[in-house]
């Protein structure tokens, strides 16, 4: 049987690689948490129309998940 041979993988690439995870990492850890949150605030009664309106926009962008929240939640 071949031995199993990995492919060269230079510095670079390595490096690359690493600030593609770590970007990936800051979206899912900063990003995501922030646009709930301004979505979850724009669905208050206290939010101004400007707020809530683009507040309903964007939650209908991915399908309404924050209102879908905000039910479980309140349920």
């Amino acid at each position: 049987m071949a031995p199993i041979v990995r492919p060269y993988i230079s510095p670079k690439e390595r490096a690359q690689n690493r600030a593609r995870w770590i970007r990936i990492a800051y979206w899912t850890a900063v990003t995501i948490p922030v646009l709930v949150g301004l979505t979850m605030v724009g669905y208050s009664d206290q939010a101004p129309a400007w707020l809530r309106a683009f507040t309903v926009n964007l939650d209908a962008l991915f399908g309404f998940p924050v209102l879908w929240l905000i039910k479980l939640i309140a349920a």
